[in-house]
């Protein structure tokens, strides 16, 4: 199995603790006011929050276009469930929606295998699954492998499906639409094959990134590791232009160009992000970091052609020419680099105690980051204060790291932002909560199985 990353391990149980009252929406009320892609005369996005969660099943990733929104939600059986007398070890189901305007759920399409990331791409949604065994469809190696899934965004037909599995066992982290395919980037140990492309790890674990075609083809696959553990966590797309970003160990390389590690000495994982060309060639590539471990949670590019990167820096953690000291045990790190791959601002948030970021999303000029925090953090005009336990929280920033306004996410439960994704005009996120969670203004309803308390929400933005 994946090894675990020592900061997301060391994280504690989300606690929430801030009150409100509760309301539901309607899907119909939800997406009414999630418009077609933005034109100069078009309505701006209106903030909605949607209850969307079911026994036994957890949010794994949302998606969306701005006229449709998708949602994937995982169910795992109860135990001493039967299950299907097959060879198959996958015992987990994951069923994606399609929630469309002002109407009821379009359709939605069950696959066996755990959920991952979607994205939106073309004519199709995208969606990335794993586990052991029979997985939509496929007959995956390693425990766990990984696939990915072409759906018809207008019917939910499964169009095609890839295995991206290795010989002990593969991730997929992170999705990104291409005028033409997706860019799937994740982790693996052993030998990878994606289709008629494979590559083997040069140590413990590699990253890869791979584009697909629409139709499920493999144009090219790139390894990125070394002698330790190394993983591409997120992977963005514009244009003719691929970020990659994830965490590497002393001795790793991009395509033969080494990634300095901040002390070749240490075990501990620093940060890499790097851009490729539509053909898989390297541009350009930086690492950050420090003495202590230090992990990634995605990358974005902006309207500007600026990459992004979001992660969870702890003690000081050197980025381009600056170092930047955690406020407590660990901070949120964003920091932004020039098309051409100069350093550019880069920013803490956090504050005394342990915090961090999950994910992040162009959002125009600016970026959209989510993450977790305990006792106060200050994040623009806003000061936020943990009810108990941590919050979660989202935060629109500009590209000098000013935030611009922020979203808390408190209830008296563990809640945790899942997913993020864009929307024209703004952004739509997953929301996991075991108790009433608060969210602005609203409250969402204390769910009747505390483990599969889900929401999704639409925000606009600057």
């Amino acid at each position: 199995m994946p090894p675990h990353d020592a900061t997301w391990a060391a994280l504690p149980p989300q606690r929430r603790a801030l009150p409100g009252a509760a309301f539901t929406l309607s899907l119909g009320a939800l997406l009414a006011g999630c418009p077609a892609p933005r034109s100069p005369s078009a309505a701006p996005v209106v903030a909605q929050t949607l209850e969307i969660g079911r026994a036994g099943a957890v949010l794994s990733g949302v998606a969306g276009d701005g006229a449709t929104m998708f949602a994937a939600l995982t169910s795992v059986p109860a135990a001493g469930t039967a299950t299907s007398t097959t060879t198959s070890k996958t015992t987990s189901k994951t069923t994606i929606e399609a929630l469309p305007a002002g109407a009821a759920p379009a359709w939605h399409t069950a696959l066996d295998g755990s959920g991952g990331p979607l994205a939106r791409s073309g004519p199709h949604v995208i969606a990335a699954l794993g586990g052991t065994g029979a997985v939509a469809g496929l007959e995956l190696r390693g425990e766990p492998g990984a696939a990915v899934a072409a759906l018809d965004a207008a019917t939910g037909a499964v169009v095609w499906t890839l295995a991206i599995d290795a010989t002990e066992w593969s991730v997929i982290a992170a999705l990104a639409a291409t005028g033409d395919g997706v860019i799937v980037g994740g982790s693996f140990a052993g030998t990878l094959r994606i289709g008629a492309s494979v590559v083997s790890s040069a140590g413990k674990t590699d990253g890869f990134v791979a584009r697909l075609t629409a139709t499920g083809g493999v144009a090219w696959l790139v390894r990125v590791g070394g002698p330790g553990a190394d993983a591409i966590q997120g992977v963005a797309a514009a244009g003719d232009r691929i970020a990659i970003a994830g965490t590497f160990a002393p001795g790793a390389d991009l395509l033969g160009q080494p990634l300095p590690a901040f002390d070749d000495r240490s075990p501990s994982a620093d940060g890499f992000v790097a851009e490729l060309d539509g053909a898989g060639a390297r541009r350009w590539a930086q690492a950050f970091g420090g003495k202590a471990d230090d992990a990634v949670a995605g990358v974005a590019i902006d309207a500007q052609g600026r990459i992004a990167v979001a992660g969870t820096a702890r003690d000081t953690v050197h980025v381009g020419g600056a170092d930047l000291v955690a406020s407590g045990t660990a901070d949120g790190l964003v920091a932004w680099w020039t098309p051409g791959g100069g350093a550019g601002a880069a920013v803490v948030l956090g504050g005394a105690d342990f915090d961090g970021l999950r994910a992040i999303a162009a959002a125009g000029d600016h970026v959209v980051v989510a993450g977790f925090f305990s006792g106060a953090i200050r994040l623009g005009a806003r000061t936020l204060t943990a009810g108990g336990g941590d919050d979660a929280f989202l935060a629109e920033l500009d590209a000098s790291g000013t935030v611009v306004q922020a979203w808390p996410v408190s209830g008296e439960g563990r809640e945790e932002i899942t997913a993020l994704g864009a929307i024209p005009g703004g952004f739509i996120a997953g929301i996991a909560h075991t108790a009433a969670a608060r969210i602005d203004a609203g409250t969402l309803p204390a769910p009747a199985d505390p483990l599969s308390g889900a929401a999704v929400i639409v925000r606009p933005v600057h």
